[in-house]
């Protein structure tokens, strides 16, 4: 039997991997009773992809079962494909897992496109489904599996694996061709001890359960072997077992440290040898606050101490650690103004990200259960968001969504952790009335510039409002200079080995190579922060200082240039050679003309 396991992602991005479709298929290629019998295949696409195409291409394999990982972003996609693959190949079984079958399964089978459903944890189930099949039985539900023709069995409860140590690994098992993809998904524990009541991670499943580290080990070595670049690490909370945690994190260190880790964390289990150990890696945290209003998070089974989570996240910035936040709107009780609070709760506290969503309400969720006695209005289909409560009303909703727009642009794309509350203490304003206005002024007029040129432009025209307006060049400096540290490292390190360089080579800018043109010494606007931007304008004298910012090996650096240097940087335009560059600009080749250039190389200014 032929069985095509579809993935179909919001977008190709870093976290576009098929880890669920392969778990399964990990299951099925390793089953001794199914081997030879059963042959199983991966397919990836993507929710922009036309359903038609999807379907034409699964049905070239000729598949006797076609199985979906469904979740919110792909329902309506996964109902179209299999629309189409039934109404062409009526023989072939469907059947779908993930999520949203798991949280909402009868829906999926009132729909009459499939077979059966995978409820849970698949990969045993599915492995006793083609067993069964295999065997000539007629299906029926058990533990994991709802069968078309027993759609109203409520008491058919997830599957659930005791022992993980009995899933094989997809990457060990070189079932993922971990070359075909930017990031890695990956599973170090499943289970939840928390009861959060918008969530569906811990509903009838208290325990947590955990991959041996013999296991994690082997795969971290594999990653680093492939050349893996990031890891997103799907634990719920990577830190509960703080002892775990710690072993883990040592032997990263140990064995991978160029990747990028993404880990969620609770700061209730941070302490300084954990934040420590997260400062020695390539890594970055995401912390769930959702609300800065305890009331509010009481509604939703959370429980925090407000001075002890301030305190947890200075022990994060103490260290230099990256971490970001969540927040949601519209959760129980909640209000607008509510919603403004916790963002200026959030952004006080200086994370790198501020990451903010509209609260759903999931089908088999604790938050499912209670939505009438919290009186919310909410869509009955997917993604099932909250439409308005008795305290925030639809208008409310729409004002969130605007200012989580304009937190989104301003604060987490144009990269200005280190410097908006530079303005924020100047012009006295708190985080979300400064965003508010932002959203507003966006409004205003068609506005196509780059979004460097946006923050600044609306910086100088906060500034002008409030008679302040010759703080707005050595602000716009700032900015500039914050943009080019980011530009540089995200865009990393440019090496290219040359043979020789003589008058005939042509040279070009390397990817995180930047000029960059400030109006006060360097060493100077790095004190804004120590002293206020009135207290600089005070003693600062402007000068005009030209700076290369680039990525050396990973690593950005800043360095000012004599202007005979910089007039050479920007005379190079990947067209011309050396000699005719330095003709042009009437320098003469010397040896400290060679040791420029050897130095712009190594260091990948230039490539």
């Amino acid at each position: 039997m032929n069985i095509a396991l579809i993935s179909i992602h919001i977008k190709q991005s870093p976290q576009a991997m098929p880890l669920a479709a392969a778990m399964l298929k990990s299951s099925l290629d390793s089953s001794e009773e199914l081997r030879g019998a059963v042959e199983s295949s991966l397919f990836d696409f993507y929710s922009d992809q036309n359903s038609e195409q999807i379907a034409r291409e699964i049905l070239s394999s000729s598949p006797d079962l076609v199985g979906f990982s469904v979740y919110l972003w792909n329902r309506d996609v996964v109902d179209e494909v299999a629309t189409i693959i039934k109404k062409r190949a009526q023989h072939i079984t469907l059947f779908a897992g993930g999520a949203e079958a798991t949280a909402n399964p009868f829906n999926l089978l009132e729909s009459g496109l499939f077979g059966f459903i995978v409820k849970g944890e698949g990969e045993e189930a599915i492995v006793s489904v083609m067993t069964s099949l295999l065997a000539g039985n007629k299906l029926e539900s058990f533990r994991g599996v709802l069968v078309k023709d027993d759609s109203k069995n409520l008491s058919i409860q997830s599957a659930f694996i005791a022992d993980l140590e009995s899933v094989p690994s997809p990457f060990l098992t070189g079932v993922i061709a971990l070359e075909k993809y930017d990031g890695v998904l990956w599973e170090l524990s499943r289970g939840c001890p928390f009861k959060c009541a918008f969530c569906f991670e811990s509903r009838g499943v208290a325990s947590v359960r955990r991959f041996s580290l013999e296991r994690i080990k082997a795969e971290l070595e594999l990653f680093e072997k492939e050349g893996v670049v990031q890891v997103f690490v799907l634990d719920a909370t990577f830190n509960y077992d703080k002892k775990r945690a710690k072993e883990i994190l040592r032997m990263i260190q140990e064995i991978s440290p160029s990747i990028h880790f993404i880990f969620e964390v609770r700061t209730e289990f941070i302490d300084r040898e954990l934040a420590q150990l997260f400062a020695s890696i390539n890594c970055s945290l995401q912390i769930g606050l959702q609300s800065s209003d305890v009331s509010v998070l009481a509604n939703v089974n959370r429980a925090m101490d407000i001075k002890k989570f301030r305190e947890k996240i200075a022990i994060l910035n103490h260290y230099g650690v990256v971490f970001g936040l969540d927040l949601i709107y519209g959760l129980p009780q909640d209000s607008f103004g509510g919603f403004q609070a916790s963002i200026d709760f959030a952004l006080r506290l200086q994370p790198n990200n501020l990451d903010v969503f509209p609260l759903s309400v999931f089908p088999g969720t604790a938050l499912f259960d209670s939505a009438d006695t919290f009186k919310m209005n909410y869509m009955k289909e997917t993604p099932y968001t909250v439409l308005s409560t008795p305290e925030f009303s639809v208008q409310d909703m729409h004002k969130s969504r605007e200012l989580a727009n304009a937190l989104n642009l301003f604060y987490n794309q144009g990269r200005a952790v280190g410097w908006l509350f530079m303005i924020l203490e100047t012009v006295k304003l708190s985080p979300s009335e400064f965003l508010g206005h932002f959203s507003e002024w966006l409004k205003i007029e068609s506005r196509k510039e780059p979004l460097l040129e946006l923050q600044i432009q609306f910086m100088q025209e906060v500034f002008a409002k409030q008679n302040r307006a010759k703080l707005s060049r050595p602000m716009a400096d700032i900015i500039r200079y914050n943009h080019s540290l980011s530009s540089s490292l995200d865009a990393g390190f440019s090496e290219i080995k040359r043979d020789a360089i003589d008058g005939t080579t042509i040279l070009q800018y390397g990817q995180g190579t930047h000029l960059l043109q400030l109006h006060f010494e360097l060493d100077d606007l790095l004190r804004i922060g120590e002293v206020t931007l009135v207290d600089f304008v005070k003693y600062a004298r402007q000068q005009t200082n030209e700076v290369v910012v680039f990525n050396n090996g990973g690593v950005v650096a800043v360095q000012p240039l004599d202007r005979e240097w910089i007039a050479f940087l920007k005379a190079v335009d990947g067209r011309r050679s050396l000699s005719q560059i330095f003709q042009s600009l009437r320098i003469e080749k010397s040896g400290e003309s060679d040791e420029f250039i050897s130095f712009c190389l190594e260091s990948g200014i230039l490539i």
